[in-house]
Parts: C-alpha cells; structure tokens; sequence
C-alpha cells in the first residue's frame, strides 16, 4: 500500500513540475516577444525581405505557436492516446527544428566574421548536416518506439505518459553539443583574431565585430547550459520528465537566435545614421562602393588589401612595390563607414552572393 501511494505521490509531483516548467520556458518566449516587439516592427517588417528575416519570423512564431499548443495540452483536458502519442513525437520534432534555425542563423553570422570564406561555409555545412542527421536518425528511432500510457492521478485526472523509453535518448544532445562546440571555437579564434590587429580596419570596425562576436559566444554558453541540463535530466530522470527540459531548450534557442538578428540590425541602424550625418557635415560626393557593389564584393576587395599589407615590409620592397607613409592598408572614412556596416539587409544584387542577414 505504502508503495502504491508513493508512486502516485511521484506521479503527481512529476506532472506538477512538467506543467510548471512548461509554464516558465513559456513566460520566457512571451516575455522576449513583448519587449522586443518595438525593435521586430522597426527593424525586421520594415526591412526588405531576405533569409534573415524568413528565418526571424520562422524562429519567432512557430515557437510561439508551440508554446501556445504545449501549454492547451498540459492545462487542458486528457487527449487520447493516440493524439498524446502524436504530441510526443510532434514536441520531439520541434525541439530539434528550433536548435536547426537558431544554428542556421549564428552559422550565417560566423560567415558574415569570416569575410565570406567558403572553406568556412562548406566547413560549417557539412558539420551542420551530420550533427543534425545524428540526432534526428535518433529522435526518428526512438519515437518510433515511444508509445503512450494513460495514468489515472489524484486531483490531476488520467495523464498520458510516455512508455517504453530507450535508455540511449539522451544520446540525441551529443550531436548538437558537438557543434555548438565547434561554432563557439570559432567564434572565439575570430574575435582573438581581431582583437589583435593593429590595422585600422579592425580599429574602426569593432563595434559590429564585437557585437557579432559577443552574441555567438554568449549563445554558445546559454545553449550550452541549456542542452547539458537536457541530457543530464534524460540520463538521470524518470522517464515522465523527459519533457521538462524541452520546454527550455526550445525558448532559448527562439529568444537568443532573435536576439542576434535583431542585435546586429539595430547596429547596422545606428552605423547608418552616422554615415548619414557624416555625409551631411562633411559634403561627400557619391559613394563609390554604392550601385553595382554587393557586400561581398566589398568584402572581397578590403581582405584582399589586409592581405596585401599584412605581408613584410622589406618583400613588398624587393619586388618594387611604391610604399606610402600611410601604407596601403589605410582606407578612406567612406571605405571604411562602408565596410562597418555589414548590411542586415538584403542587397541589390542578391543573386551575386550569400545574403548576410
């Protein structure tokens, strides 16, 4: 007897503490949605349409949604088996669609930091697309093997539960662990990397490079805590909390991939202000990295001058190059302003290279 009714003690705790983790992960998505809402109308529906903003609005409402949907089945009245089973799996799914965008989005961003190097971006893709086939080979096999059983509590009512639970699931974190790990590394060597130089570019450039530095290691270490928390409560919990962290891992993924969307517009916002009052005060002509120009090709030529002047001195001597008292990396206020801004939106000639959103 004294068996029977701890296990109906732990059996209400467990839905209680489901329902009320739930409940948070869920004031956290709704929480960011109100007071970043001013900062989305403002720099996400009154720019152009491009892949960031169809990833921003993909991350920000389907979230919601399921935030909504999660919420009506754990309040709400018992489902059937059959619909709790499909909500299990439909939860499982979602879980790894929100880490994919959020991934998706900071990938973009090391590619924006990396100068459009393709060498990183196939890096990147290829470690994006194993990670995520890993786990979703794993959460494929093992939903396919979750069935649902109803459970008649106390107070709460019958309450569907998973059951028969393989002991490996908690193996679906590792992938993405793993390359949240490598994004992190990278984040890290590039802003070592920048920090460090002495040229002007990087001198007059830190403050969107620092954002963008920041958010992917800020990210890293949030969704990191976050995905290492979900795989100790899967290896160490009952199988009724296999839920709880998923609630959570969900949020931060939506609120912290915003948050880099959002972060590097309202920069590229306040650089284009000043480059709209430094043209003002200072009369320039036009622009002569406006028109035909995309970001990439702007990219392309200011690496290719970092490179040029990075080499030694006494080379660049030998093979008669004419060296200046300014040396050939110094680049013009309106070069410079230029490549500050690392536009959030879509270029004109978007067909000409990757979108840096």
């Amino acid at each position: 007897m004294s068996f029977i009714l701890g296990q109906i003690i732990t059996g209400v705790r467990d839905v209680y503490s489901l329902r009320y983790s739930e409940l948070a992960s869920s004031t956290i998505v709704v929480f960011d949605h109100l007071i970043t809402l001013d900062d989305e109308i403002e720099l996400v529906w009154k720019s152009s349409w491009s892949i960031g903003k169809m990833l921003f609005i993909i991350n920000r409402y389907y979230t919601l949604a399921s935030v909504i949907a999660n919420n009506r089945v754990l309040f709400g009245p018992a489902l059937s088996t059959d619909v709790s089973l499909h909500f299990f799996r439909w939860q499982g799914w979602t879980g790894l669609f929100a880490a994919m965008i959020a991934e998706i989005i900071l990938q973009m961003r090391l590619y924006a930091l990396y100068f459009l190097d393709k060498k990183v971006l196939r890096m990147m893709v290829a470690a994006f697309i194993a990670t995520s086939a890993t786990s979703a080979a794993i959460m494929g096999v093992v939903l396919s093997k979750i069935t649902v059983a109803v459970v008649p509590l106390p107070v709460i009512g019958p309450f569907c539960a998973p059951v028969k639970v393989p002991d490996y699931f908690y193996t679906f974190w590792i992938p993405i662990l793993s390359f949240e790990t490598l994004l992190c590394f990278m984040a890290i060597t590039k802003g070592i990397q920048t920090f460090r130089t002495s040229g002007p570019l990087f001198r007059q450039g830190r403050q969107l490079v620092g954002i963008l530095i920041r958010d992917s290691i800020v990210y890293f270490f949030v969704m990191f805590a976050t995905y290492l928390t979900c795989l100790l409560v899967w290896v160490l919990g009952t199988r009724d909390m296999l839920e709880i962290p998923i609630g959570f891992s969900v949020a931060m993924s939506c609120v912290l991939g915003n948050r880099v969307i959002l972060n590097v517009r309202a920069a590229n916002r306040d650089i284009a202000e000043l480059e709209s009052k430094m043209a003002g005060s200072k009369h320039h002509t036009t622009d002569p990295l406006d028109g035909a120009s995309t970001w990439k090709q702007v990219i392309s030529k200011q690496s290719q001058r970092i490179r040029i002047s990075s080499r030694p001195v006494v080379d660049r001597m030998e093979e008669g190059e004419v060296l200046q008292d300014d040396h050939i990396d110094t680049l013009t206020d309106i070069e410079m302003e230029q490549l500050r801004t690392m536009r959030a939106d879509t270029p004109t000639d978007s067909h000409q290279g990757f979108i840096v959103i």
